[in-house]
């Protein structure tokens, strides 16, 4: 039987190797951060978990990912944040494309790459599926090449 020091220690542990802090940790515990506080202070104002705070640690402990693991999905929830941006900024441009005047089309043909253009919409599309994307992965010979000159 696993002590209660042992489990705040493997908690505490846990949210080292993530980085983050207490008060983090007891948001994802949905706990309020006061009483996870008062679990790693010392002396006469340490507490112990109550038995309902117990079970809920233990059951994000067993289901918690490797601290690598949740730092690559907090970094990809980052850039995801960035590309949706990104898309909504590209979409007010394209936007003015389609509105204007085919001269101004024409200029757009001639300064960009369709290949470029045709490598970045495939990777967004390849992207929304695993398998998808791995078997584009494998199969594509197409590069990004910045837009380099023709």
């Amino acid at each position: 039987m696993e002590t209660i020091e042992a489990i705040l220690s493997e908690l505490e542990s846990y949210a080292k190797g993530l980085g983050i802090s207490r008060k983090e940790l007891a948001n994802r515990l949905g706990i309020p951060y006061s009483t996870v506080k008062h679990w790693f202070q010392q002396g006469k104002s340490a507490r112990k978990p109550s038995i309902g705070n117990l079970a809920k640690v233990r059951t994000f402990l067993e289901g918690r990912e490797k601290p690598e693991v949740s730092r690559h999905i907090g970094e990809a929830r980052h850039r995801t944040e960035k590309i949706k941006y990104l898309l909504l900024l590209l979409e007010d441009e394209l936007r003015w494309f389609r509105a204007d005047h085919p001269a101004a089309r024409e200029v757009f043909r001639k300064e960009l790459d369709a290949s470029d253009i045709g490598y970045i919409s495939s990777l967004l599309t390849m992207l929304s599926e695993e398998d998808k994307f791995k078997r584009w992965l494998a199969l594509t010979t197409i590069r990004f090449q910045s837009f380099k000159k023709r």
